[in-house]
């Protein structure tokens, strides 16, 4: 490549070279491998009995706001979200133990906040559905109709 004065490569301004933003970590074999922000860990993963499941939330709440509240009621929380869509109304709060849940349970549970009443209840995971199985005990295998 052509050299300035100084006996370097010449690269015109406002280019991007490769070899620079490759060794400052954003090529190949740096991240955590989630991709570009879609999937990765969920912050509501962690032990059921940690968390509680919220209804009845006024559709314009915000998290931060329903973390106050939480929080004035007496029990520091460790991740609070409001749903969108089709669970509008709804939301979850996970805490850092499953004692730190069942207070704030009793606490949450009939309290108001922009004047509605919170509906709170134990956080109930979703139940994997499964193949139906077959007489020998193994699992019966995926039947596509044929149209």
């Amino acid at each position: 490549p052509p050299c300035n004065s100084r006996g370097t490569a010449f690269v015109p301004p406002n280019t991007t070279m490769p070899w620079m933003w490759m060794s400052k970590g954003y090529g190949k074999g740096y991240g955590k491998g989630y991709g570009k922000g879609k999937g990765g860990k969920s912050r509501l993963a962690g032990p059921p009995e940690q968390k509680i499941w919220l209804g009845n939330l006024p559709a314009d709440l915000k998290w931060k706001e329903l973390q106050t509240h939480i929080d004035e009621l007496g029990t520091k929380s460790a991740w609070v979200e409001v749903f969108g869509g089709k669970s509008a109304g709804t939301g979850a709060v996970v805490f850092k133990s499953a004692e730190d849940a069942q207070t704030a349970l009793a606490a949450i549970n009939g309290s108001t906040i922009k004047d509605q009443q919170i509906t709170a209840d134990t956080w109930v995971p979703r139940p994997k559905e499964e193949a139906p199985a077959t007489a020998d005990g193994a699992a019966a295998p995926a039947v596509v109709p044929v149209a």
